[in-house]
């Protein structure tokens, strides 16, 4: 008789615990279940996150842990197993996005981007070392390669990828932003994988790029010597229509003047460099021939492969370039005198003019002068 009732006595506990279970998986199920790690102390127990209702979606092979999609209520148990050690919420993760120069905001560059202004259209030809053909954050429309020994207009040193990258880095949620990111880009290839090249060759890059009708030309390269063929061939671009633009030297302070050629002849736009803080840094050519300034001090921009850090007036060039492709966008029917004429009577004073030209430029306000409707190149003579 003991024995029956004790038999019973277990089939109602059996009943009750059975019922209390089903009463709490029943609550399990009813919650709404989120993502989770799982981590166990020396092996994955399966048999656990089944008796929890987990819904296993990953497990590694390197270490004891799981991905699973729990009930808040089974997690907070099952924190508290012995073979558990750890439970933590998958949490959310991100591409790290694109990065924004510093000189891109310094020239206002993302303001007239927001006005729908990323220099659609315009074709910019890079005198330069190439530019990398295959790199993530850079589309090139064509170009042309005038170094002996080479193939293509590939580059094979970095520097013009570098120039590149400052005028029309793609807005493609990687790598960086440019100044005109919906730029033509041309590679026209005048130096080789040691950065040295010819005025021969330069002279030669400026003839396909008149033949080619480029809107503008940037030569983020610098020479020492005058040269006769040289200065008849950037004014016979000019002439042509294209605004030339070109860095103004490293050559530091001279009471005499430091600006290199070809940034020295009067039909090219010299640029020297400034940093974060508008100051010129020792290595900035200065002289009567100084037309503007703009950020040349640690610049991040595109390499062969990737992305580095460099300063230099060849840096402060293509930002001038990028600005004249965005106001080009905005308004097709300027001439390269008036685009020109614009950018420096736009610019922000910043010293004298032997040491720092017409001051550092402005997009936003370059763009809000040619928006006026009496604004005529005449203005500024």
């Amino acid at each position: 008789m003991k024995r029956i009732i004790f038999l019973i006595f277990l089939l109602i506990i059996s009943l009750i615990s059975t019922s209390y279970l089903d009463r709490v998986f029943a609550k399990v199920d009813e919650e709404a279940k989120k993502n989770y790690i799982v981590g166990f102390k020396s092996s994955i127990n399966h048999s656990l996150i089944k008796a929890y209702r987990g819904d296993l979606k990953r497990e590694y092979k390197s270490i004891p842990a799981v991905a699973v999609n729990l009930s808040s209520s089974a997690a907070i148990n099952l924190a508290s197993n012995i073979d558990v050690e750890y439970i933590e919420e998958d949490a959310k993760i991100q591409a790290a996005g694109q990065f924004l120069p510093w000189g891109i905001t310094d020239v206002k560059a993302t303001d007239v981007h927001h006005e729908g202004i990323v220099g659609s259209g315009i074709k910019v030809g890079i005198i330069d070392s190439g530019i990398d053909n295959n790199h993530e954050d850079l589309l090139v429309s064509g170009g042309t390669n005038f170094v002996d020994g080479s193939q293509n207009f590939q580059d094979d040193n970095g520097h013009g990828t570098h120039v590149a990258g400052t005028i029309a880095a793609l807005s493609n949620e990687v790598g960086v932003l440019g100044v005109a990111p919906k730029t033509d880009l041309f590679a026209i290839k005048v130096l080789d994988q040691y950065g040295n090249g010819n005025y021969s060759d330069v002279i030669a890059g400026i003839d396909w790029a008149i033949s080619n009708n480029i809107d503008i030309i940037n030569i983020s390269l610098t020479g020492d010597t005058d040269s006769r063929t040289l200065k008849r061939a950037v004014d016979r671009a000019y002439n042509a229509g294209i605004l030339v633009i070109a860095a103004a030297g490293n050559n530091g302070y001279n009471k005499k003047g430091t600006i290199a050629y070809p940034a020295k002849y009067e039909s090219v736009i010299a640029v020297g460099a400034i940093n974060n803080m508008k100051e010129r840094p020792t290595f900035s050519s200065v002289g009567y021939e100084l037309d503007l300034m703009a950020p040349g001090v640690e610049i991040q921009s595109t390499i062969p492969n990737g992305y580095a850090y460099s300063s230099g007036t060849s840096m402060a060039a293509p930002h001038v370039a990028g600005i004249a492709a965005l106001l080009l966008d905005a308004n097709p029917d300027l001439t390269n005198v008036q685009l020109r004429d614009v950018i420096i009577q736009s610019a922000h004073p910043l010293g004298d003019a032997f040491t720092y030209g017409k001051g550092w430029v402005d997009a936003w306000e370059a763009l809000k002068l040619i928006q006026t409707s009496n604004y005529t190149a005449e203005q500024s003579q």
